[in-house]
């Protein structure tokens, strides 16, 4: 039997199955209930043709580190768990064959060994993934661009967490300047978030972002690292904001700083229409 074609074991299914829902219960799928649904029967439409490049939405080209981020993508979105959410009590199997599937595809492309026969098996239809990739690629941008358009509407609320995971996700996905300058000026907002701050407005620049504001706000960063801040007590922090938020699974509270509506400051600095 080739490589591509062993099922994961009962405990592999169980240890990711555990891993994902614990995931899944610390924050839900970051996606409109209707689009969650919509996601899930393109899956199941293609399952059983789909390669496992296919399944992942992956390029054959494709990364040992954008495998894994594809596998914790999917997975998130097919896992039993999400029943309720998609209108499935009852049904959880459909999903739990996906689940199977995606756990599958993760095993076989994240062996070296597994994927290299996997390759020779699939032979012409590799070629014909390879020439689908481009289709692909603008699909995985349109996804980055929802990400980020949802992160601009949740920052606008003042919802900073929910919109911090939503452009971490869009700038995997496609990394682009502009999604690396909004995400470093939302994580300098939590001390605690100081140096991955940095490190996000300096992708930024390099990725030349259109923000002629950039370079100050990295520096302003800067000096606030140099200063300490990042190692200050977070209790003491968290005192010095009325409108510090703790946040029930443990993360760090993240202060809202009293400044004008987000929306119309990112109108100002990124000149949107």
């Amino acid at each position: 039997m080739k490589s591509y074609q062993q099922r994961p074991s009962e405990e592999e299914l169980y240890l990711f199955s555990e891993r994902i829902g614990r995931r899944l219960a610390e924050a839900r799928v970051e996606l409109e209930a209707a689009e969650h649904r919509q996601r899930v029967a393109d899956l199941v439409r293609i399952l059983g043709g789909a390669t496992c490049y296919q399944l992942l939405g992956l390029s054959p080209a494709a990364s040992l580190l954008e495998i894994h981020e594809a596998f914790d993508r999917t997975a998130r979105l097919v896992h039993p768990a999400n029943a309720c959410r998609l209108g499935l009590e009852g049904r959880e199997g459909v999903l739990g064959v996906l689940f199977e599937g995606v756990t599958h595809a993760y095993l076989t492309l994240s062996s070296l060994e597994r994927r290299k026969s996997y390759d020779k098996e699939l032979g012409h239809l590799l070629w014909k993934e390879a020439l689908a990739a481009p289709d692909r690629a603008d699909e995985v941008r349109r996804v980055a661009r929802r990400y980020y358009e949802r992160a601009l509407d949740r920052a606008d609320a003042q919802d900073f967490y929910v919109a911090i995971e939503l452009l971490d996700q869009a700038a995997r996905l496609d990394p682009r300047g502009e999604y690396f300058a909004l995400l470093g000026r939302l994580q300098a907002k939590n001390p605690r978030w100081l140096r991955t701050a940095a490190e996000s407005l300096r992708r930024a620049l390099e990725l030349e972002a259109a923000d002629p504001d950039l370079s100050s706000a990295l520096s302003q960063v800067n000096e606030r690292l140099r200063a300490g801040e990042a190692l200050a007590d977070p209790a003491a922090l968290a005192a010095q904001s009325a409108s510090a938020r703790k946040r029930p699974d443990g993360m760090p509270a993240i202060e809202i700083e009293a400044d004008e509506p987000m929306s119309n400051m990112l109108e100002k600095r990124y000149r949107w229409k």
